[in-house]
């Protein structure tokens, strides 16, 4: 890597650093942090960090304002390089845990997440990785279309009410997952050639990671009892929405196995198609 994972100078031990990637959305990140007030914080030591991508909106000043209600509890870094990936790997640079959470910036935490975390990891010392459970905050009336199984394209992983081992390809996904610093140490952090860029649903960057995770023989655990709450605003409960979601999915999933796989352009679009056609029709 070109930069060490240890740049930054560790001011006070820190045993969980929860990363937050922001991108132009100072409204939700203000309610996410507003959550984060709640939750509990007496089973470990922890900093927050909210991983800005050149927003263009009040995102400092809304980070400023949670800096001065709870010192140094919350910290901004800043990340000018376009892409989640890329905000992503600044959030590993800065944390000084030995622990590494991610959340998006739009969801609400449970009280206990914190708490469930630290259970998790000391209940499966084998495992290296952990990944909780994203439910669907509904902000408006759910569409009688879309069903239960649909919920993946929302940030869920459908991996049920029962903690076990994920195996590959089966993941955490994003909106709520955490690593052992070591992981990073050695496999490397996010692909750059993947993941979201301001507007685009580019994604398998995390599917990607955790490819390279299994390769390197690292365990991942999953536990339902590790909680986030997904805003699904208005505008995402439309059809039109969906569709781009996987249309983006399948060509992320082309990215994906041109970069592990070197497949023939032909089969990268059929596998596509087929991909497409599944994700819609079933």
């Amino acid at each position: 890597m070109e930069e060490s994972l240890y740049s930054s100078k560790i001011k006070f031990p820190v045993y969980i650093s929860v990363v937050i990637c922001t991108y132009n959305r100072a409204g939700m990140l203000k309610d996410t942090l507003q959550s984060w007030l709640a939750v509990d914080k007496n089973h470990a030591t922890v900093e927050l960090i909210v991983a800005d991508n050149n927003s263009t909106d009040p995102t400092y000043q809304t980070v400023h304002q949670f800096q001065n209600r709870v010192s140094n509890d919350i910290r901004y870094v800043f990340e000018a390089k376009p892409g989640l990936s890329f905000t992503r790997n600044k959030g590993i640079k800065e944390a000084r845990g030995r622990i590494i959470a991610f959340v998006d910036d739009d969801v609400y935490f449970q009280e206990d997440w914190l708490k469930k975390i630290v259970d998790a990891f000391q209940d499966h010392p084998q495992a290296d990785c952990i990944g909780g459970n994203s439910i669907p905050f509904f902000e408006t009336k759910r569409p009688p279309w879309l069903t239960d199984d649909m919920f993946h394209v929302y940030g869920s992983t459908g991996s049920g009410t029962t903690g076990k081992a994920m195996k590959f390809p089966e993941h955490p996904f994003g909106v709520n997952m955490a690593f052992k610093r070591s992981v990073f140490e050695q496999v490397g952090m996010f692909n750059t050639t993947l993941g979201r860029i301001k507007t685009s649903l580019l994604s398998n960057e995390e599917k990607e990671l955790f490819y390279r995770i299994d390769r390197a023989g690292f365990n991942t655990y999953y536990t339902p009892d590790v909680v986030i709450y997904h805003r699904i605003p208005a505008e995402r409960l439309n059809r039109k929405w969906v569709l781009r979601r996987v249309y983006w999915q399948g060509i992320s999933r082309v990215v994906f196995d041109q970069l592990i796989h070197r497949k023939t352009k032909f089969d990268l679009l059929k596998d596509a198609v087929i991909y497409t056609r599944r994700a819609i029709f079933g």
